[in-house]
């Protein structure tokens, strides 16, 4: 899935995903209207409308109840981005207070930008990961264990410097996390697929006398919930696809320098 995803545009996705529901939808009200011809005088259309009503409200609610699950999973991830690129800054800036020992932190931690930019994100699209990367972190924290604070002005910046790297390490773990495998469980993936179905079908099969009231009614429901279903899947994957989150926080501010070069 992430594979689509990552090589189908977004704005295709969807044109095919709702050209396929709603073909299909269309397809079968012709059909039903054809074979079974009760269906154009709207038999028990009342009783029908609202038992479906019932099951469309039950699906919807579980749709949207996964849909803004996964939308906080993708808005964490930015989160994530956003932190880790706040605390490499909050340590570039503390390091001009050690002097020219600063110069080797703050190289270690372009290096590491570099690597997650260039590298490392590319490498996200698929749910993988920079050993690279990893190991530019390393030198950050390497760099920063060879510094040794003196006055009491360094200490407390050195100090308030290790606080933003051990944050950095945590927003790191939790961004390669997001990048790697967000399906849905199987059990959750088959209940929405199901729901999609029986919704579906049900507005087929409910007739009405007019034929065109028939149609705009079950395409209606064919295009929201195929077009639910794409953001949905879309979702699932935030460093993938045309809704990826940029590697852009790790360019600006305080880590602008390193990309002017």
């Amino acid at each position: 899935m992430r594979t689509i995803v990552d090589t189908v545009p977004t704005a295709l996705l969807v044109i095919v995903v709702l050209g396929i529901v709603l073909g299909v939808v269309l397809l079968g009200v012709w059909a039903v209207r054809r074979f079974v011809p009760s269906t154009r005088d709207g038999f028990d259309a009342e009783v029908s409308s609202q038992m479906m009503g019932v099951v469309a409200s039950l699906f919807g609610l579980l749709l949207a109840f996964v849909v803004v699950i996964e939308f906080q999973t993708f808005s964490s991830a930015g989160d994530n981005v956003q932190s880790e690129a706040d605390g490499l800054g909050a340590i570039v800036r503390d390091s001009y207070a050690f002097g020219p020992a600063g110069n080797q932190i703050r190289t270690a931690i372009g290096d590491y930008v570099h690597l997650v930019v260039d590298d490392e994100w590319p490498l996200m699209r698929e749910g993988q990961e920079s050993a690279a990367a990893g190991e530019g972190l390393d030198d950050v924290f390497a760099a920063m264990q060879a510094y040794q604070p003196v006055s009491t002005s360094e200490v407390a910046f050195y100090d308030d410097s290790v606080v933003h790297l051990n944050s950095v390490l945590e927003a790191r773990s939790n961004r390669l996390d997001s990048s790697g495998s967000n399906d849905l469980p199987a059990l959750i993936a088959a209940v929405i697929l199901v729901g999609a179905v029986v919704i579906l079908g049900y507005a087929t099969l409910v007739g009405s006398k007019s034929s065109a009231f028939h149609a705009i009614g079950a395409g209606a429901i064919a295009v929201v919930v195929g077009f639910a279903l794409v953001v949905l899947v879309a979702l699932q994957f935030p460093f993938s696809g045309g809704l990826a989150i940029d590697s852009q926080p790790f360019r600006e501010g305080a880590l602008a320098p390193f990309f002017s070069k």
